[in-house]
């Protein structure tokens, strides 16, 4: 950040890692190229901040008023983004900020570096995060420019948002409005009916929460994830578990447990892919609303005993997917198969999804017998 980053100096020095290092982290990136997992495989980004240092004083953030100084110029992040994407290190640059000045210089000074990238023929992937509070035509700009767009919620409810990001303005008008904006502008270019090589929030838009910096029971992050998936059509919702940094406000607070994240991960998914609903998943939360440390589905498919087993031979689609293990690869895999010869015994099922699969599926599936398939593989 603080010196001109040459092709060589990426290959040769450390330096320009340790910088990116060293501010991106805290956006929960522990290195500057970063694997995003799309599509089925790891995408490596060069994920980083425009600035490290913010106006704002967020209770949870490390980079909050009077703390860490430093900046990319525009020039130098565009040179190293080619230079990265010229060396097949990098597909794609993912490009957030802290909100160092008014919420439109911030958002016009990372289209300047998106601006100057397309016009020097680059096409790679470009994910960018506008500032709460950016003017329309900017959030529309930025629509047009890079392929996925998103603004960060960081909380699931008015009052907590407040609490924790008390700079950011109100949360309905601030953020959840710049989503709308976002997402109206998405679905304009979507119907126009092209195929863009790059850009026009072809891959969507998303959001982020930190979850635990507040009190709020996983029940209510779901239920907003649940309006965001169907009533803007989000591609992804990002649950970031809370940190406590040292000499902040939440210095204190205990951190979120690894394992809460990552059942809110699987939840959400359940909701955007699978047509599960906040009111079904209700049924496997606690008494406070909160998800056991277990597979979702798993749970519910224990919740529900009386939905299996399934039959494999005569499952729609989405009864396959409320099999524990199965996804819509997978499912669409054993409607495929069933269409060219059933699935009659259990070396049937190995032949289709491979031993370690067919055994995690066998105690909810069978084939057209009453009773699931433990003695198949007990």
């Amino acid at each position: 950040m603080s010196e001109f980053i040459s092709a060589y100096a990426l290959r040769r020095s450390a330096r320009w890692r340790y910088e990116l290092i060293r501010d991106s982290r805290w956006d929960k990136c522990y290195a500057p190229v970063y694997e995003a997992v799309g599509r089925g495989r790891r995408i490596p980004l060069l994920k980083t901040l425009l600035a490290s240092f913010c106006r704002y004083g967020c209770a949870y953030c490390a980079l909050r008023q009077g703390m860490r100084r430093g900046a990319w110029g525009v020039e130098r992040l565009v040179n190293a983004t080619i230079a990265l994407s010229q060396s097949r290190r990098i597909e794609g640059l993912f490009l957030s900020s802290t909100v160092f000045g008014d919420p439109d210089r911030v958002v016009e000074r990372e289209l300047e570096v998106v601006e100057k990238l397309r016009r020097r023929g680059y096409t790679g992937y470009i994910h960018l995060k506008v500032m709460p509070g950016t003017s329309r035509y900017l959030v529309e700009r930025a629509a047009e420019l890079a392929d996925r767009v998103g603004v960060n919620l960081e909380a699931p409810l008015e009052s907590a948002f407040s609490e924790v990001c008390p700079d950011k303005g109100g949360f309905r008008e601030a953020v959840l409005k710049r989503l709308e904006w976002i997402s109206e502008a998405a679905e304009k270019w979507r119907r126009r009916g092209e195929r863009p090589r790059w850009g026009f929030g072809r891959a969507g838009v998303d959001t982020q929460f930190v979850v635990g910096a507040t009190d709020e029971p996983d029940k209510t992050y779901l239920e907003l994830t649940q309006k965001l998936y169907h009533d803007l059509k989000l591609s992804r919702v990002y649950f970031s578990g809370f940190e406590p940094i040292p000499n902040t406000p939440l210095e204190k607070r205990r951190s979120c447990p690894p394992w809460r994240e990552l059942r809110l991960y699987q939840a959400s998914f359940l909701i955007r892919d699978y047509g599960f609903s906040v009111e079904q998943l209700d049924e496997i939360l606690d008494d406070f609303g909160n998800l056991p440390n277990k597979d979702p589905k798993e749970a519910y498919a224990e919740a529900h005993p009386e939905l299996f087993p399934i039959d494999l031979n005569q499952a729609s689609l989405r009864e396959l997917l409320l099999i524990p293990g199965i996804g819509l690869e997978t499912a669409k895999r054993i409607v495929a198969a069933r269409s060219v010869q059933k699935i009659e015994t259990y070396a049937d099922l190995r032949r289709v999804l491979g031993r370690a699969l067919a055994r995690k599926i066998a105690p909810y599936v069978s084939f057209g017998e009453k009773g699931a398939l433990r003695a198949y593989v007990g």
